[in-house]
């Protein structure tokens, strides 16, 4: 996790104000572990959102856990219940829900930044379902790893690494995180995608991710320039 730690000094300054979506997973876990370790020396104020789905068994263990690993390291701990979804989709819905529980903290705390744990993975899966369904020339790019908001950034760190990556430091560090079972299920077309497009992709390239990476910023450009002429 160099690369990411290199990445947040180089972007964070001292008493700056994050807000961090925390799920319970390797990913987010992963991603407030390194913010835990930038926070004493930055003086850094961390407030963890977490949303409860209430769509699995597990969801309250991981509230649970989640809001002691903040208590533990002296974290604003900040929780939202999805009670109800629009069921033509689930998973946008959730998404629209999630997005603006953050900004919304962001406005309360006026944070400098939200952070993520979107890694290169989930950016592979997000650009091969766009270009199997049709987008526009920015949807095609996926996501960008800062997006400016009002007047703070959303950013995902871990942008440049494989969900491999950030298990083998979570493993080899011996941090706890939950697994979400929902991510074996064939019945949501990302697991699909990262079930059996990504091994085959990985398997002709072991950094293909960044591959992507760099055709998400080429397209993120172009369309930056093209919307400016």
């Amino acid at each position: 996790m160099k690369r990411v730690l290199l990445y947040l000094n180089s972007v964070l300054q001292e008493q700056d104000t994050i807000i961090v979506a925390v799920s319970g997973g390797p990913d987010s876990m992963c991603l407030l572990h390194l913010l835990c370790e930038l926070k004493s020396r930055l003086n850094l104020t961390l407030v963890v959102a977490h949303v409860n789905h209430k769509l699995r068994e597990s969801s309250e263990l991981e509230a649970t856990f989640v809001k002691e690993v903040s208590q533990e390291n002296n974290l604003i701990y900040e929780y939202m219940e999805i009670l109800e979804y629009n069921n033509d989709n689930l998973e946008n819905d959730a998404r629209t829900k999630r997005y603006q529980f953050f900004h919304e903290l962001a406005r309360k705390y006026h944070a400098k930044y939200i952070m993520t744990a979107h890694h290169g993975d989930d950016l592979m899966e997000t650009i091969l379902m766009r270009l199997t369904r049709g987008s526009s020339l920015k949807g095609y790019s996926g996501f960008q790893k800062e997006s400016v908001y009002e007047d703070y950034t959303i950013i995902r760190p871990l942008i440049t690494e494989t969900k491999k990556d950030i298990e083998m430091y979570m493993d080899e560090h011996h941090f706890f995180y939950y697994l979400d079972e929902s991510n074996k299920s064939e019945l949501y077309t990302r697991n699909r995608f990262r079930m059996h497009v990504l091994p085959f992709l990985k398997k002709e390239d072991a950094n293909v991710h960044r591959k992507f990476l760099k055709f998400s910023e080429e397209l993120n450009a172009v369309n930056t320039f093209l919307e400016k002429y």
